[in-house]
């Protein structure tokens, strides 16, 4: 399995001065999202991806990424970095207001900037991109972005976690990762409907009940079925 770094210190688009090397890091990553979204990391070749960005050199991505691995990891970097800014704004409003905030105010300051995205071509582009990322089994998407280090990540898992606070642990964790599943791939799967960057109002109704569904899916109370099977896990 690979592993995703998504960390700012080692996003390489930050050491650079822009130019026309980074013009040509840029067209080859946003080829390779749309691309990777469509067919899924492994429908696609470095070859189509250079052509698609329009390197007649087919070793530029070479050249510029180092291997596939290393493309998604940058793609995943460039984009987390934009999106965790709008987080961090969102959450700061959040703090403003005095209160501790409740879980569905925390999912809405948490996916919004993500959310935000889909009245665009180029924001669609990312969603099916990473929902491809989160179904391949060379990635772990959900335990990279606990442990991304992104202020706003950090900020807003504390959050969730407080609200979570009579949860086991390992509960708790994995209500996590079914909340980032669940929201990527809902969005994806939204993403296929022919007015999907037009109808505000039918965007605006599905992310209202997609933070429904997932504030009460991490707020479910444990069957007596589970916390057995918990410990039946704990003890093998």
């Amino acid at each position: 399995m690979h592993r995703i770094t998504l960390s700012p210190m080692n996003d390489p688009e930050t050491a650079q001065k822009p130019g026309r090397r980074n013009d040509t890091r840029l067209r080859l990553m946003q080829a390779a999202e749309s691309l990777f979204g469509e067919r899924g990391l492994h429908g696609v070749t470095l070859k189509e991806i250079n052509a698609a960005a329009g390197q007649r050199n087919e070793s530029a991505l070479h050249y510029h990424f180092g291997s596939k691995p290393q493309l998604v990891d940058a793609i995943l970097s460039h984009r987390a970095r934009q999106i965790d800014r709008r987080r961090v704004e969102k959450l700061d409003a959040l703090a403003a207001a005095g209160a501790a905030p409740a879980l569905r105010a925390v999912l809405r300051a948490t996916f919004e900037p993500i959310t935000e995205l889909l009245d665009s071509d180029d924001g669609v582009r990312f969603v099916r991109f990473a929902a491809q990322v989160l179904n391949d089994p060379d990635f772990d998407l959900p335990s990279v972005a606990l442990r991304s280090g992104y202020e706003g990540i950090s900020r807003a898992n504390a959050l969730v976690v407080a609200a979570l606070g009579d949860l086991p642990p390992e509960i708790a964790v994995q209500r996590q990762r079914f909340m980032l599943e669940m929201a990527l791939t809902s969005l994806a799967i939204w993403t296929r409907r022919g007015d999907a960057t037009a109808d505000a109002a039918a965007r605006a109704f599905f992310v209202a009940n997609l933070l429904d569904e997932i504030a009460g899916a991490l707020e479910a109370p444990v069957a007596e079925e589970t916390l057995a099977a918990l410990q039946a896990t704990q003890k093998a």
